[in-house]
């Protein structure tokens, strides 16, 4: 059977059909405007539009214009302090960051850069000072009070796990590296042989610790 077309204009759904009071008489009988001649009239009118005049200049000035590739390959690290300095070390070396623990010296052995054992989750672990292998000077002293920021944070390389205390932890962040820039000479003494750039994180520069030699670092002080 042949449905008539329906004696509505252009953009007739709109008022009549299904966008509007539905009081188009075809209606009831093609269920939906999108079975409509007109409707279908109407879409192909969209393509059979003459071309601006403009039209090919401004694509072909779209296309031309040099692309943003958006950065893909962020990276991971926690940011936290170490005496007066803010650093990052990558997420993936990461096992927890806890409470401030007791450090249980050990005879013979304790130094100023291996501090003792540290009990985390029932399992003794190496503590050593991160600050001090890095060359950061002396504590802070009664400047700021610790107690109220001071974690413990418990990382793992070439299968060993080991602690260190931190001031403060920040948080999680990712950057790109293009945004990563070079470490200035303000960066504390022998911290820079153990940093590979700087990035900047709201009012902070951030050091980013390079991992093989800071860990081997610590690796080499038991």
């Amino acid at each position: 059977m042949m449905i008539e077309r329906t004696k509505y204009g252009p953009g007739c759904w709109k008022v009549v059909g299904t966008s509007g009071d539905s009081s188009c008489p075809q209606l009831p009988v093609r269920g939906h405007c999108r079975n409509c001649s007109e409707y279908a009239a109407a879409g192909r009118g969209l393509f059979d539009r003459d071309i601006p005049d403009d039209y090919q200049l401004q694509w072909t000035e779209v296309i031309a214009r040099n692309k943003e590739r958006e950065p893909t390959d962020f990276i991971s690290v926690v940011v936290f302090r170490l005496r007066r300095e803010w650093l990052a070390l990558k997420t993936v070396y990461f096992q927890e960051i806890g409470e401030n623990r007791e450090v249980h010296s050990v005879p013979h052995r304790t130094n100023k850069i291996f501090r003792g054992l540290v009990n985390i989750g029932g399992e003794l672990l190496l503590c050593v000072s991160a600050a001090d292998v890095l060359g950061l000077g002396e504590e802070m002293g009664a400047q700021v009070d610790q107690s109220n920021y001071r974690r413990m944070a418990v990382i793992r390389h070439a299968g060993r796990r080991f602690v260190f205390a931190v001031e403060e932890v920040l948080g999680v962040y990712r950057f790109a590296p293009i945004d990563l820039q070079k470490t200035p000479a303000t960066v504390s003494g022998a911290a820079v042989a153990f940093t590979k750039g700087i990035f900047n994180l709201e009012d902070k520069t951030i050091g980013v610790l390079d991992e093989e030699a800071f860990l081997s670092a610590l690796s080499l002080t038991f």
